[in-house]
Formats: structure tokens, C-alpha cells, sequence
């Protein structure tokens, strides 16, 4: 059974399309809260190609918004792995190309990438740039380099300093361009929004700890879209209470959401966006259920409203993309124990190398808390990446170990 609460994405476009104001295209774990301080509305081409991959232009799993954008893209020699499948799906819309189901997005003022995540981000950026650079004026592109964690456990003061610095300058570079200013107390009220949906958000998840879950993860897939791209508003906020709302219900009407729930599993890295309802109905098919996933969780934040600057500084300077192994082996295992997962499925992604060294550093980790795995190939956003036949062979004999266990 699916969720009723929706968040309207595409009148959340077409709004910022009329409001008139400065518009970022902004990187997934860039510090937006800064910019909406400076009163730019952050606008992420990441959740753009997701939506691509995820709707199809005739409902065929084969056919989503993505294949002739990513064909597009190709056509001029822009390829994977430069560029991953998100980024080749976006380019391909801003080429002119196929259409989009939200006809664009908002025209940018300038670019943000925060290389947090990964470098494919500035990349884009640059890809971004050169292609606005034929038909309007050059905009700018900010990089925020973030001090990696893949070999020790906490930042130094120096670097947070160095973090809080690049922030600083981007910040004042900014508002000297779209003549902006900053705000102090603007900032602290964003960062009271953000912070209300990011905790509502949190418990929404954690709701699917009970046994029998009231909700699928891959319908968290979609619930996520909000506290990406419009956490720091109300309506945000407004979204993750009415959603935590119907979850409670849920669970005290104790309405399941898949029926007589068997087997829980955990996802393992981005989404298949063309086949995410294929294969959470596979799932449900043979009473299994995904209760969580390393990407839904990775969108968890914590700031201090009492000192917004620092606390948010500390926070962007990481996200589960640049930690150790380790660290993200135990946080793993601890979303295992919490959800009470019986196995997790591993997505090996043919455009998103990052997520693959992962996922191949982990595995060994797995076998050695004894948690079973499978690891299906496929890709984010490009359907001509999955083998339909091969996947469902995989995740039905995985579930069935599962369950005979």
C-alpha cells in the first residue's frame, strides 16, 4: 500500500519559475541554507535526473524521460564516466534535446557544486557553463572543495576553518554578483526550517523499524525529494509532519505495507529510478519489503539553531560519500540491526563509481557479521543497463534463501 501524502514537485517548479528570484543550480549536499540567507533559491539538477529516470514518456520502463536525454548528451560526446548518467540525463534536457516533465529547470544565475560527494559535480558544472555560454552570458561556477574523512574519523580545526572560509568567500562573491545581501537572521530561520523537517524526516524513516513496516523505503525513494531540494521552507516542514501524520496512523491501525510481510531488506546506493515501483512490486510479490536504504538515510542532518554557521560548516564538510569504509561498514550494519533487515540487496552502478568502491569495499564486511547479500548490475538512470531477466532470477532466488533461512 502506498503513501497518500504528496508533495507537488512540479507546482514547486513552476513556482520558482515566477518568483523572479535568483536561482542556483546547486550540487546535492552544497550548504543551501547560505544561499537562501543571500535569497537565492537553490535548485538541484541531480533531483532533475532523477525524475527523468523515474517517469516514463509512455509508461514502458524502457522508455523514461532519460533515454533520449542521455542520447542527446551523447551525441556531442559527452559519456560516462566523466559524467555519470545523472548528469548526461540533465545535460541532454539544457541541450535541447527531449523534453522534461517539468519543461526545465528555473534558468540559473549561477552554478554550486560541493565536492563532497563526489568530482563529477564540478565537472558538471563546467559542462553547465559551456553550454549556457552559447546562448546567454557566461555565469559563474563555485566549487566548494570539502576535506575528506576516508582515512581518520573527525575534521580538524584548521580544515572546518578552511571549509568555513570557502563558504565565507563564495558567500560574499555572490551577493557582490546578483547585488544580494546576506543575512544573519535569515539564516537563522532557514536553519530552524531545516531543522524541523530534517528531524520529521528522520522519524518518518524510523516508523519503518516496526514489524510489520506501515512503509516501503522505495516509497521513501520519492517522500525524499523535499528534504533535498526545499528543506529550510515550511512547506517542507509542512510535507514531513503531514507524512509523519499518516505513518503514526498506520501504524497504530496497524495497516502493513506489503501483506503478511516475510522478509525485510535493506537497498545498498542510488535507486534504479526506471524500475523502482518494478522491483518493489517483485519485492511484495514474494512478501519482502525494503524498510531501508544507505541513500534515504544518507539525507539525515543535524543543526544547532543556536549557532547556525558552525553547526552547519561542520556538517557539509561530510556526508556518507567521503567516509571511511569502516564508518560507513558500521553504520550500515547499525541500520541492519535497527531495522531488523534479514538481508541487503547492492546496487552496482554502471555510471557511479563512488558508490561502487563502496559497495565492493563493504561486501567482505558483510560476510563477516554474516549478513547475506546479493548485488544486482544495473544504472541509476539509464534503462538499456538492466537485464530484467538477470535481475529477477537474482532477487527471486535471493529471497527465497532468504526466506528459507
Amino acid at each position: 500500500m502506498k503513501i497518500e501524502t504528496v508533495f507537488n514537485i512540479f507546482s514547486w517548479y513552476e513556482e520558482i519559475k515566477k518568483s523572479g528570484k535568483p536561482v542556483a543550480w546547486c550540487s546535492a549536499f552544497a550548504p543551501v541554507e547560505f544561499l537562501m540567507a543571500a535569497g537565492v533559491i537553490p535548485v538541484f539538477p541531480e533531483n532533475h535526473a532523477a525524475m527523468l529516470g523515474a517517469i516514463q514518456t509512455r509508461r514502458d520502463f524502457d522508455h523514461p524521460y532519460s533515454a533520449p536525454a542521455i542520447e542527446k548528451a551523447e551525441s556531442i560526446g559527452l559519456q560516462s564516466p566523466k559524467l555519470c548518467t545523472y548528469a548526461l540525463s540533465d545535460l541532454g534536457i539544457l541541450l535541447g534535446g527531449p523534453r522534461s516533465p517539468i519543461r526545465g529547470l528555473p534558468k540559473p544565475d549561477f552554478f554550486y557544486a560541493c565536492d563532497s560527494q563526489c568530482q563529477v559535480v564540478e565537472r558538471w558544472g563546467d559542462q553547465v557553463q559551456d553550454i549556457l555560454s552559447t546562448s546567454q552570458a557566461s555565469i559563474p561556477h563555485y566549487v566548494l572543495h570539502a576535506p575528506s574523512l576516508v582515512k581518520k574519523e573527525e575534521h580538524s580545526p584548521q580544515e572546518l576553518d578552511d571549509f568555513r572560509g570557502q563558504i565565507e568567500r563564495h558567500i560574499d562573491a555572490m551577493c557582490k554578483y546578483l547585488g544580494t545581501t546576506f543575512s544573519e537572521s535569515r539564516l537563522k530561520e532557514v536553519t530552524i526550517e531545516a531543522e524541523r523537517a530534517n528531524q520529521l524526516w528522520q522519524q518518518c524513516l524510523e516508523l519503518a523499524k516496526h514489524q510489520p513496516t506501515p512503509w516501503s523505503n522505495t516509497d521513501a525513494f520519492t517522500a525524499m525529494a523535499p528534504i533535498v531540494i526545499a528543506r529550510g521552507t515550511k512547506q517542507c516542514t509542512a510535507y514531513y509532519q503531514q507524512l509523519h501524520d499518516e505513518l503514526s496512523q498506520r501504524v497504530e491501525k496497524k495497516i502493513q505495507a506489503v501483506s503478511e510481510e516475510r522478509t525485510r531488506l535493506l537497498w545498498d546506493a542510488i535507486p534504479i529510478w526506471p524500475r523502482k515501483d518494478w522491483i518493489a512490486q517483485f519485492a511484495a510479490e514474494r512478501q519482502a519489503v525494503f524498510v531501508a536504504s544507505t541513500y534515504t538515510h544518507s539525507w539525515w542532518f543535524h543543526f544547532d539553531v543556536d549557532d547556525p554557521v558552525n553547526s552547519l560548516v561542520k556538517r557539509y564538510a561530510w556526508n556518507t560519500m567521503n567516509r571511511s569504509t569502516q564508518w560507513i561498514l558500521d553504520w550500515t550494519l547499525g541500520l541492519v540491526n535497527d531495522y531488523a533487515v534479514d538481508g541487503i540487496v547492492c546496487h552496482w552502478n554502471a555510471s557511479c563509481g563512488i558508490w561502487n568502491s563502496y559497495v565492493k569495499r563493504r561486501l567482505s564486511g558483510y560476510e563477516a557479521a554474516g549478513i547475506p547479500y546479493q548485488v544486482i548490475a544495473a544504472d541509476m538512470v539509464d534503462a538499456r543497463a538492466f537485464d530484467e531477466v538477470t535481475v529477477s532470477q537474482q532477487l527471486s532466488e535471493f529471497i527465497e534463501k532468504l526466506q528459507k533461512k
